[in-house]
């Protein structure tokens, strides 16, 4: 048997849901009528079914007198109920209204396949305002155009090809490589004896590439303690080991996104930490000391060494699937005594940044200094 509060519940719940379709019809209502520049609907023959306000106010009508009018009645040049027939969308069209060109777009509004309205907006009341806007846009590229070259200044590295100096076949040839493995995203490792200049080819192949606007990350791999290696170049949350500042800290494979890490000495690496690098080039990821959380590894990694890594695998001492990983495109500078047509030119500029830093007169060598220049065995090629 029913009771009276059996009977109330479900009209309670119907003046419930009356209540909420009111409150979002009248929100619906709201918004349409706050899009700034103006807007209407029409159904698919063309006759108004909604006008909002700041239309009405632009025209100098009375948005409720429209509605059941045809579009043709009310609104000059209009192309709403073509676009209801055709079903073609017309985005940024220029529409000319009291004599004044706005730009508006009409939208087909579709359901189950067929078109049910047409949703038409004023994008600008004024069609200068597009000249305006684009003008603000160029001079905002101007402005991106000159912070780019800025950073890139800021960022630029200290050598460039330009500063490799050499005229032996030896030195073209790896400045040609150098600048087609700068247009790839591929490891580089350099070999050569110490002192001559694997850090300058590395920082001459950041500066060519596309990747010159962001940061090139130097790690010398020997100069860095075995315990602060991995921290160093992962980084840290908080917390993750004793001395640990309480913020984490990002390592150098995350402040290098975007850019190039350099690894310089890389035989130096230790042997537990060759795989943990592996995965890092083979997965694109790595997580922070102590941290959960996967990190989108995106920079580019030249390493360079004096040793002989070839041995160093003969002895166990270096990962082979780590140096096939790093000798993607491999570049050997030649020590300087199998260089002697790039000694002197290599003194001359030396002399002449002396002379200019310094601003004394010029220095010039004599035929005898150049002769026992060549003569010399320049051990560290320096």
């Amino acid at each position: 048997m029913l009771t009276a509060n059996n009977q109330k519940k479900p009209i309670l719940k119907k003046n419930k849901n009356s209540k909420d379709i009111r409150h979002q019809l009248g929100m619906y209502k709201l918004i349409f009528d706050s899009i700034y520049n103006g807007t209407m609907v029409t159904d698919s023959q063309g006759f108004i079914t909604h006008f909002n306000k700041p239309y009405g106010k632009f025209l100098g009508m009375d948005p409720d007198e429209q509605i059941g009018r045809h579009c043709t009645e009310v609104i000059e040049n209009t192309r709403m109920h073509i676009v209801a027939k055709t079903g073609r969308p017309e985005i940024n069209e220029s529409h000319r209204i009291k004599g004044q060109d706005m730009v508006v777009q009409r939208i087909p509004i579709k359901k189950n396949g067929k078109i049910v309205a047409v949703f038409g907006q004023v994008m600008f009341k004024d069609i200068r305002d597009v000249r305006k806007l684009a003008e603000k846009l160029e001079l905002l590229e101007n402005k991106v155009a000159l912070y780019e070259k800025e950073l890139i200044s800021l960022r630029s590295t200290k050598y460039t090809l330009d500063s490799i100096i050499g005229v032996s076949d030896a030195i073209n040839n790896l400045k040609t490589d150098a600048l087609q493995a700068a247009a790839t995203n591929l490891p580089v490792l350099i070999t050569g004896e110490s002192g001559t200049g694997k850090e300058m080819f590395a920082q001459a192949i950041h500066h060519v590439s596309p990747r010159k606007i962001h940061p090139l990350i130097r790690i010398n791999c020997s100069a860095i303690p075995r315990d602060l290696l991995e921290s160093e170049l992962f980084g840290y949350e908080k917390g993750a080991f004793t001395g640990a500042k309480s913020e984490g800290k990002p390592g150098k494979f995350e402040l290098a996104k975007g850019g190039t890490v350099f690894l310089d000495e890389i035989g130096d690496l230790p042997l537990e930490m060759q795989p943990k690098l592996l995965r890092v080039l083979e997965e694109k990821e790595f997580e922070r000391v102590g941290g959960t959380s996967l990190i989108k590894a995106d920079f580019r990694l030249i390493a360079a060494s004096n040793q002989n890594l070839e041995m160093m695998l003969e002895q166990r001492n270096f990962r082979k699937d780590l140096y096939y990983r790093l000798n993607v495109i491999p570049l050997h500078i030649p020590p300087l005594r199998e260089r002697e047509e790039d000694i002197i030119p290599m003194a001359r500029h030396m002399l002449n940044q002396i002379t200019q830093d310094a601003s004394i007169a010029e220095i010039v060598l004599d035929r005898q200094a150049e002769k026992a220049m060549i003569k010399y065995d320049w051990p560290g090629n320096a």
